[in-house]
């Protein structure tokens, strides 16, 4: 993410080595929100957006038409406060991180440290504080030494990795 007086994202062309800016869907400062760039649904590239005040989340997907102009689309909007059952008017939520692997956002809210997976819409409460930090998930794949009489002839890959 670039931040400054051009909000994009810094896009990185491993085949033709050169770089590129994307511009964000809107300009989401002006909208009072916090984003993050996630994998979009289907695969490509995703942003989300969060309104601090409104307690909507936004999932937004880059598309590219018939005569390869490339654009956002706005795809899926959230009430978080009826997600996240919150009763107050002050809803400042933030997004803290994001695991790619997985697709789970961090957020901190009203009701403390939540975790959402961005397919199910599954919210799980890790922490009863509010968290106001930057994390950065880790994520690692295992892959389970497959022994053979004795010897070890080294890692197997499961089909699905």
């Amino acid at each position: 993410m670039l931040l400054g007086k051009f909000d994009g994202i810094l896009e990185f062309d491993f085949v033709r080595q050169s770089l590129a800016v994307i511009q964000v869907p809107v300009n989401m400062f002006d909208e009072g929100c916090c984003f993050t760039v996630v994998r979009a649904e289907g695969g490509g590239l995703g942003f989300l957006s969060v309104s601090k005040f409104a307690a909507k989340a936004r999932l937004w997907k880059r598309k590219t038409d018939c005569d390869g102009v490339v654009s956002w689309g706005l795809g899926t909007t959230i009430e978080l406060d009826k997600l996240l059952s919150l009763n107050s008017k002050k809803y400042y939520i933030r997004i803290l991180g994001y695991a790619e692997e997985n697709n789970l956002v961090f957020m901190s809210t009203p009701v403390g440290f939540l975790m959402l997976h961005l397919q199910s819409w599954q919210v799980t409460r890790l922490s009863e504080s509010i968290l106001y930090c930057r994390h950065h998930p880790f994520e690692s794949l295992y892959i389970e030494e497959k022994d053979t009489g004795g010897r070890h002839d080294g890692a197997e890959i499961p089909h699905n990795a």
